[in-house]
């Protein structure tokens, strides 16, 4: 990791930490992968994670990356590049609520602020792509999904929004004909996880399960998708149950529905 802030800071030409940080988050949606994953999200990861950073140089990461103009920027372009400010902005977002769970330093309104925004993010996020060809990976769903779980796990979520919002989040990036192909379904498995440890029960997430299998969409290729996109997310949550032995009544739900299924899909 040292070789990646010794990279970032010959590519910023700067030496100093504060200049350093400026380029970072000026770059974060940097259309090269190597630049915007490699150097500025692994550098991301090596100051935060690692200590590099005061109070004030996280809050700054929290502030520039929760506005309009990078978590939040150019939402209704389908197909472009601002789904990578977007998306890595959410990285980014995510990196500090971690800290902020771990040891808390934000005030209650910024952290609160930001709660907010992050839950709203995927509520509002129409482009799903997971990888672009010469761009690499966007991954808006997946990064958002680690987002929403770290904003349910923080110790304000319950004053902000309640169980039921995020899952009306999760049905709505899942009924979409955008099919997914980049495991996005696994990592919405955290979100879950999130959930139950705030105290959604078992029953209720039966119910919201049973419900969410029945989404239909009259044009039959956006059904199909939904329908895939569905199965998928089903069965890994399925697996991730099963491998931690946890919730009988729904893992015998799933197989019952989704996998001893006789039905033959074309």
């Amino acid at each position: 990791m040292n070789s990646t802030i010794e990279a970032l800071k010959q590519i910023s030409n700067s030496e100093h930490l504060e200049q350093l940080l400026t380029y970072m988050l000026d770059q974060i949606g940097h259309p090269d992968p190597y630049i915007r994953d490699t150097l500025i999200y692994s550098g991301f990861c090596e100051l935060i994670l690692n200590d590099h950073l005061t109070d004030a140089e996280l809050t700054l990461i929290a502030t520039t990356c929760c506005d309009d103009e990078y978590l939040f920027f150019n939402l209704n372009e389908r197909q472009g590049d601002a789904v990578l400010t977007r998306s890595f902005s959410a990285l980014a977002i995510q990196l500090v609520l971690n800290k902020d769970c771990d040891n808390r330093f934000l005030s209650h309104a910024l952290a609160a602020h930001m709660l907010t925004k992050s839950i709203d993010y995927l509520k509002f996020e129409h482009d799903y792509r997971g990888y672009i060809e010469n761009k690499g990976w966007a991954h808006s769903v997946a990064h958002g999904s680690d987002l929403l779980a770290r904003a349910v796990s923080h110790p304000l979520f319950s004053e902000v929004a309640t169980v039921n919002t995020v899952l009306a989040i999760l049905e709505k990036c899942l009924c979409t004909d955008y099919a997914y192909i980049d495991k996005e379904d696994e990592r919405m498995l955290a979100v879950i996880d999130a959930l139950l440890d705030k105290g959604l029960t078992e029953a209720d997430l039966l119910h919201w399960l049973e419900k969410l299998s029945q989404a239909k969409h009259d044009e039959h290729l956006k059904h199909y998708r939904i329908h895939w996109n569905i199965k998928k997310f089903m069965l890994s949550l399925y697996g991730h149950f099963i491998r931690r032995q946890q919730y009988e009544t729904i893992t015998n739900w799933i197989f019952k529905t989704y996998i001893n299924y006789s039905k033959i899909e074309v």
